[in-house]
């Protein structure tokens, strides 16, 4: 069993421990006349009631756990950029705070924040493990508040979800993990801890982050930054992100062969993790199309796996932007591909990052121009 398939099945089994937790605290903190006393009808309303209470859970717990991140930040010298709970966003520009709508596959939310100027005795572990310090406390107190509240209410239940929820977050963040692709909390901390290259990995990633949020192009920023990693440090998936920024550079300054060769040349890293893996797939597809490449090449990237995947993220800019090319330049429907161009057009109203609409809407003429659509 590889690395991912086994984080995998630690992951399901956390959450299946959490979910009988949650079964636990519902059965003794509700009240057995209304839970068991009732009819048929009675029992299916209230076991429902419960599920809308631990999906209610979550979202408390998750909304806790970025915090933590927020507070443990602001309190080591990182700034505020973005927070995001599912696929709503509230970032930072030009000092107003905005909404937008955005969405990162296998994530419930996420705290972006703009570290200090770069010092190799950066502050990052109360960063990274805020999240979890909130979680385990906000637990501590929910489960205070459960034992002296009084039993047969729906708040008592979801206390109760909330104390399980919450240690259930500490578990599956602290826990060195990666799930669905992502590292968790737990192992970038441990990644940060054995390698200083690892922690201006991380330092750089964010840095970047800052800076696109405030609308400067990765074009304007220094080529050196984005060094290619080799060696051993193919292995760790935060010095692999700096090899996934340095194709990003190549794209943005439309060094479209560059970038091709820089995607293949990550795509063959062990350490890359499985959403960097599959962004550079979709990259990769589109710079196959772009250029005119074989069918038959373009055909075997596109496999039911990043078909999956495609539609997962199909409201992500930049898989607007595929889907205009590959109806247009590859499949020639241009009905179609006047379709996805429009639903590009909308989608960019809402896409929080502005310096990567700038470039978008740059490959979306090129495209055009290809095409020879004036």
């Amino acid at each position: 069993m590889n690395r991912q398939k086994r984080d995998n099945f630690i992951a399901r089994i956390l959450y299946i421990l959490v979910g009988a937790v949650c079964g636990f605290f519902m059965i003794i903190s509700a009240d057995p006349e209304k839970l068991f006393g009732g009819g048929p009808k009675e029992f299916a309303l209230q076991m429902a009631l419960c599920m809308v209470l631990i999906f209610v859970a979550y979202f408390i717990q998750a909304i806790i756990h970025e915090l933590g991140h927020l507070v443990f930040g602001l309190l080591t010298g990182y700034k505020f950029i973005s927070f995001r709970i599912g696929s709503v966003m509230f970032i930072k520009e030009n000092e107003k705070l905005r909404i937008k709508l955005y969405n990162v596959v296998g994530t419930g939310g996420q705290c972006l924040m703009m570290p200090p100027p770069w010092n190799e005795n950066l502050k990052s572990a109360l960063y990274n493990f805020g999240g979890c310090i909130f979680n385990f406390v906000s637990a501590i107190i929910f489960l205070a508040l459960f034992v002296f509240m009084e039993k047969g209410s729906f708040l008592a239940v979801l206390s109760g979800m909330l104390v399980a929820v919450g240690f259930g977050n500490v578990l599956l963040n602290g826990i060195p993990l990666q799930v669905g692709g992502i590292s968790n909390d737990g192992i970038n901390a441990l990644l940060l801890g054995k390698n200083p290259v690892a922690l201006r990995a991380f330092w750089l990633q964010l840095y970047v982050n800052g800076l696109i949020s405030k609308g400067e192009r990765m074009r304007n920023m220094p080529e050196e930054w984005f060094f290619m990693p080799s060696g051993e440090d193919l292995l760790d998936p935060l010095i692999c992100t700096v090899g996934v920024m340095k194709y990003n550079y190549f794209f943005d300054i439309h060094d479209f062969k560059s970038a091709e060769l820089m995607a293949e040349y990550m795509l063959r890293a062990p350490g890359l993790l499985g959403l960097h893996k599959n962004e550079l797939l979709c990259e990769l597809l589109f710079l196959k199309i772009f250029r005119g490449a074989e069918p038959s090449e373009i055909d075997s990237l596109y496999t039911k796996e990043l078909d999956k995947y495609i539609k997962a993220t199909a409201n992500y800019v930049s898989r607007r932007r595929l889907a205009y090319a590959y109806n247009l330049l590859y499949k020639k429907n241009l009905t179609m591909a006047e379709k996805c161009l429009a639903v590009f057009e909308k989608t960019v109203k809402t896409y929080p990052y502005s310096a990567d609409i700038e470039n978008e809407k740059e490959i979306v003429e090129l495209i055009k121009a290809k095409a020879e659509i004036f």
